[in-house]
């Protein structure tokens, strides 16, 4: 397995400097580790960080990258791209064609164990697989199901249900994935002048393959996209942590 980690998202200002949001410590800790320690419960063979050029330059993203992973790859984003699908091409020369691929957000965290995730679509012999919760916000992706729970559409920045999708695609195959994504790119149907990686989803059932969902619970999804979801974030945690000690 192969697991690619989108590294976008606005810079936080901590301290004066502007940090990667993922950068920030809680208890000697960064977000990072913590979104890494559960990414190695897939055991994968590497993990690859598409990290902005800028970031790595002021802050040597890649050397904590190096220090926290010893499967990672670092791969340069130089600039802006096209959105989140443009993003993880970056990295499709280190895909496999016939290893799986999970692709996750460095700002979204899921408290759940990502094996058993993934052991649900691999037992149920899916092509790509999707994590949902609970919302009906416009700012995510929202799944519709058949008769038989499995996905026949994704619609994104659109509730058409109330499964809204985390930021965890898993597809059974790298090279379908990238076929998928290349497909996206190629028919240059953007959503807000950007290529989302809901829309790879879209392609794989246009390729007649099976996509299953799993839901998590809402309180196990974590955005952190804000300062607030920050901070709601780090509080969460430090409540945690003082019933653990009590």
């Amino acid at each position: 397995m192969k697991i690619i980690v989108l590294m976008g998202g606005d810079n936080l200002d901590i301290k004066g400097e502007r940090y990667p949001l993922y950068m920030t410590e809680f208890n000697e800790e960064l977000i990072l580790e913590r979104q890494i320690r559960s990414l190695q419960r897939l055991e994968p063979s590497q993990i690859l960080f598409c990290v902005r050029a800028a970031d790595i330059r002021k802050f040597n993203v890649d050397d904590v990258i190096s220090q926290s992973a010893e499967n990672a790859i670092c791969v340069e984003v130089a600039g802006p791209t096209a959105g989140s699908v443009c993003t993880a091409l970056l990295a499709a020369e280190h895909v496999d064609k016939q290893e799986e691929v999970v692709l996750v957000a460095a700002d979204e965290l899921i408290d759940a164990d990502f094996a058993t995730l993934v052991k649900g679509f691999r037992d149920a012999g899916q092509d790509a697989g999707v994590v949902s919760f609970r919302s009906v916000h416009p700012r995510y992706s929202f799944a519709l199901l058949d008769e038989n729970g499995a996905v026949r559409e994704v619609a994104e920045k659109r509730p058409v249900s109330k499964h809204a999708l985390a930021s965890f695609y898993y597809f059974r195959s790298g090279h379908e994935f990238v076929q998928c994504a290349q497909s996206v790119v190629r028919k240059d149907r953007k959503i807000n002048n950007a290529f989302y990686l809901s829309q790879t989803v879209n392609e794989m059932i246009l390729r007649h393959g099976t996509v299953g969902i799993q839901f998590i619970e809402n309180d196990k999804f974590h955005p952190l996209k804000t300062e607030m979801q920050l901070a709601q974030y780090i509080n969460q945690l430090q409540e945690h942590r003082e019933a653990w000690l009590h």
